[in-house]
């Protein structure tokens, strides 16, 4: 009886640590070794913007994207610019509207112009974090949505500015990107 109620205990504790309504995916920390440079592009600290300080106040704004095509020829998100206000809170779905299985997407908000430098390192992190790189550059991201799927987020309007949001599934963020703006 006392098992059970250590495990009951646990799964409690366990339950309200993963309460509160953000179904975003958190990536881990990539473990490295140590001939492996950690280039200073790799957090190693917070960053000021905080993606789980949601203003319960704040307006929501429904974002819906959809990730098309069934070949790396075709594939692309449905828009290539999504606009936001200061201040909001951005509900995104990203739909994936392919059926072959190797298009799998998700939705990397990063800082404008690190695209190239974020998407490589998505392989790297690989699929234990969604190809989501812990880097500095890294705003947000949704979990992977695999096809005829979808993966949600919320999260508050990062300062006002332009952001671009990418795919890091591997070799998909050249194909697969877009302008985000705060107004």
């Amino acid at each position: 009886m006392k098992n059970h109620s250590i495990v009951f205990c646990l799964a409690v504790m366990f339950a309200l640590s993963s309460c509160g309504g953000n179904k975003e995916t958190k990536p881990e920390e990539p473990a490295t070794s140590a001939s492996e440079p950690s280039g200073s592009d790799l957090m190693t600290e917070g960053p000021a913007y905080d993606p789980s300080k949601i203003n319960p106040d704040a307006p929501v704004m429904e974002i819906i994207l959809k990730a098309e095509g069934n070949t790396m020829a075709d594939m692309r998100y449905d828009q290539q610019e999504l606009r936001v206000k200061d201040g909001s809170t951005i509900h995104l779905t990203l739909i994936n509207e392919g059926t072959d299985l190797s298009m799998v997407h998700n939705f990397v908000l990063i800082d404008e112009g690190t695209a190239d430098k974020v998407g490589p390192e998505g392989l790297k992190a690989g699929l234990e974090m969604s190809y989501v790189p812990k880097m500095r550059q890294v705003y947000v991201a949704t979990g992977l949505a695999q096809p005829k799927q979808k993966s949600e987020i919320s999260f508050p309007a990062p300062p006002k500015g332009t952001y671009d949001f990418i795919c890091t599934y591997p070799g998909h963020y050249q194909k697969m990107s877009g302008k985000f703006i705060v107004e």
